[in-house]
This record gives structure tokens, C-alpha cells and sequence, in this order.
């Protein structure tokens, strides 16, 4: 098997199994016998599926690889779209997406923080706190997405590099953008360094609200200054833990290939195949995600029958009696 085919088949595959799996924590996550207190919960899981489906879907369409070949870091699609103009526009959504992952992260925290220590914030409110934190990080970053996007007298090096190391033939295609580490003046001096340094400042700025937020959260539910039924500190535990798993699994999925990829930019060496290791780990962060949520869920979901089944039971004796 050709090593471009067996990309397509491998991407495609992990990214429609991310989509399937993400569909069906949403799914779940709406439906009725679910404790009413997860309402605000549910739209926190609710943001990070669609957000997880549509990154899946997107590639599933693209079926995006990376390549690190000469201190050039290219990212190449194997997809099936011809429109060049919907290309570069995939690109910046497939930067802009991944960056989700990690910037999504403080809005759960924040609201857990909110609900626990300011019980008498509204819904709304709460919502627009949270969020308002994850959006600025989002804006701030959102410009360099097209940090790949080349220019046309840059294009055939780019296109040449990635003939050569992913083995694509001269009558086929090829699709691919690329930056570099040094100032390239065919590139309009476009270099990945910004780019790099925006992604670590988000990644820093979403886990910083993280720690601290899972911090003073799990303080409030070990003192006696926040009063709640033993049903909803149980509950409020268990999204700790969950919030706790989601948020290192980018660290824990991605951790070696992008320890990996900065290595490669302080040495300036070559990963050239070995590149797909990053793209597989990131691209398999939503399945890792979806899974924690649904574990989530479905206690959730067992608790609120077992109540049902104890109340229909009550009713029914009450009745006899």
C-alpha cells in the first residue's frame, strides 16, 4: 500500500470515529434523565462536541497531514477538494479548530467555580463569564491561522519538498503550505516563529484559568463554606474529575510528539514521515475527550434513573398504602 493511501485510509478513519463518537456524547447529553443540576454542564459539553465534530468533519474532508522536511513545517492535504481559495480557507479552520481544544478548556472551570462560589450569579451570567474568558484567547489568536498560507513563488519549493518525502507522483496533485523558522523572502517573510509563540501564549493562558480555577474548586468542595445536598457535591466531584481528564489529555496525548516538534525546531532536524505521530495525536485528542465526557454522562444518567426508579417506587407504595 502506497504511504499517501494509507494516510487517507488512517485519518480518515480516526477523524470519522471522533465525529461518530463526539455525535454520541451529544446525543446523550441532552436527553431527559439527566440530574437538572448539569444544566449549565451540559452546554460546556455541548461546545466542546461541536466543536470536536466539526474539527472531525473538516478532516475527514482534507485528511490533513504534517511534514517537519529542512526546517520547513508543511501542512499537506491529501483530501479530496480541488477549489483552491476552499483549501486555504480549510487550513485556517483546521488551525483555528485545533487551537479549540485547548482554548475551550477554562469554560468548564470557570462555570464549576461560578456555580460553587457565586450561587447567586445567573445562568446567563455565569455563561457569559466564562466564555467571554475562552473568546478573548480565541480573538487573539485566530489571526495567525493563515500562517500557512503561502505565497505563489513559495509554492513549488513547498510542493517539491512534499513530492519528495510523502512519495507523491508527478501527475498527481499536490496540495500543501508551508512556513519555516527563518525569513523566507519568496514567502513574503513569512516565518512560523509568531505563530508558534501565539499557540504556547493560548496554551499558557487557557491552563493557567485552568489550574487555578481546579484549584479553588476543589478547596470550595473540601470546606464546609459551600452548603450543598450530598446529591450535588457528589455530582460537582465527579465534573471535577472529568474536567481534571479532559484537560490533560492534550498534555498527555500530544505531549510526546510536540516534545518531538519543539526538539526539531531548536535542533533543525528532519522528521519528514515520522511527522503523521503529531498529526494522529492531535487529531486523536476529540476521540480521548468524547470518552471522558461520556463516562460522565452516563453516571449522570444512571444516578437520575435510579432517583426515577426510587421515586416511581414511592409513588406506587404511597398508593397501596
Amino acid at each position: 500500500m502506497r504511504w499517501v493511501t494509507f494516510c487517507r485510509i488512517f485519518f480518515f478513519s480516526e477523524s470519522s470515529l471522533a465525529a461518530v463518537v463526539n455525535l454520541y456524547v451529544l446525543i446523550a447529553v441532552w436527553r431527559r434523565r439527566i440530574d437538572a443540576n448539569a444544566a449549565t454542564y451540559r452546554i460546556a459539553i455541548t461546545i466542546v462536541c461541536l466543536s470536536a465534530i466539526v474539527q472531525s468533519l473538516l478532516q475527514c474532508l482534507t485528511i490533513s497531514i504534517h511534514q517537519i522536511h529542512d526546517n520547513v513545517y508543511t501542512f499537506v492535504q491529501l483530501g479530496a477538494i480541488d477549489w483552491m481559495r476552499l483549501r486555504e480557507f480549510c487550513v485556517e479552520a483546521t488551525q483555528f479548530l485545533i487551537f479549540l481544544m485547548w482554548e475551550w478548556i477554562p469554560a468548564a472551570c470557570i462555570l464549576q467555580y461560578l456555580a460553587l462560589c457565586r450561587p447567586h450569579f445567573s445562568t446567563a451570567r455565569r455563561l457569559i463569564i466564562a466564555y467571554s474568558y475562552c473568546i478573548v484567547i480565541i480573538c487573539v489568536s485566530v489571526p495567525f491561522a493563515s500562517t500557512f498560507i503561502n505565497e505563489k513563488t513559495w509554492t513549488p519549493f513547498v510542493h517539491e519538498s512534499v513530492r519528495r518525502v510523502q512519495g507523491i507522483e508527478e501527475s498527481e496533485p499536490v496540495y500543501a503550505y508551508g512556513a519555516t523558522t527563518n525569513v523566507v523572502p519568496e514567502n513574503n517573510n513569512r516565518t512560523i516563529i509568531r505563530f508558534v509563540f501565539i499557540a504556547i501564549l493560548s496554551y499558557i493562558w487557557s491552563y493557567g484559568a485552568f489550574v487555578v480555577t481546579t484549584i479553588l474548586i476543589y478547596r470550595a468542595l473540601k470546606t464546609d463554606g459551600v452548603r450543598l445536598t450530598a446529591k450535588t457535591l457528589s455530582m460537582q466531584r465527579r465534573f471535577l474529575k472529568m474536567q481534571i481528564l479532559q484537560g490533560f489529555v492534550p498534555l498527555l496525548v500530544c505531549g510526546f510528539p510536540v516534545a518531538l516538534f519543539i526538539a526539531n525546531i531548536v535542533a533543525g532536524t528532519s522528521m519528514d514521515r515520522l511527522t503523521v505521530i503529531m498529526t494522529a495525536s492531535i487529531f486523536g485528542v476529540p476521540i480521548v475527550q468524547a470518552l471522558v465526557s461520556l463516562t460522565f454522562v452516563h453516571r449522570m444518567k444512571k444516578k437520575s434513573d435510579s432517583e426515577h426508579s426510587s421515586s416511581t417506587e414511592r409513588r406506587r407504595s404511597s398508593r397501596i398504602a
